[in-house]
């Protein structure tokens, strides 16, 4: 008699770390993306080592962690997740987690950098209270000859104290 090695701990070992997906079949062209090549450290903006001021749990840490949660779902299901009470304590719009304001707001502490096109869409990413991932995407309109990643987010300024957009 044959011993039956099919269902052996070792090949179901095996044969579960093999991958299942393909590019093709993947979900990756959805998920959003980051880009920090055009990140601006003047101030009033911060560099990383401004946000890794504390062990644990820093700035910097609850960023990354928010960008792997962001990276799991299109830019656009960002838009439309509402977080936060909205404005004295309920009353009024509640907001995104991503805010796309298309123009560089005119009441900011921030300049916009030269090095940025000016047809760009400006935004920002709610990461807490007062802290924000600013930035720009690629308008929807601008990608006809599908050159541009439209799902992707340059991240331009961190904004620890909510200085981008000025109310």
């Amino acid at each position: 008699m044959t011993k039956d090695f099919s269902k052996t701990a070792k090949k179901q070992g095996f044969l579960s770390s093999i991958p299942q997906d393909s590019l093709k079949d993947s979900d990756i062209i959805s998920r959003s993306k980051f880009n920090f090549s055009y990140l601006d450290i003047n101030p009033p903006g911060q560099d990383f080592v401004d946000w890794n001021d504390t062990n644990g749990n820093s700035k910097l840490v609850k960023l990354i962690n928010k960008i792997k949660d962001f990276t799991r779902e299109p830019l656009s299901h960002w838009e439309n997740q509402k977080i936060g009470k909205g404005k004295r304590g309920g009353k009024g719009k509640r907001q995104s987690c991503l805010e796309i304001y298309k123009e560089f707001p005119k009441k900011s502490a921030f300049k916009h950098p030269p090095n940025i096109p000016e047809d760009v869409w400006w935004g920002r990413f709610r990461i807490d209270n007062d802290t924000r991932l600013v930035g720009f995407t690629i308008p929807e309109g601008m990608n006809k000859d599908h050159k541009y990643d439209c799902n992707t987010f340059y991240v331009v300024f961190l904004d620890e104290n909510h200085q981008f957009y000025l109310t």
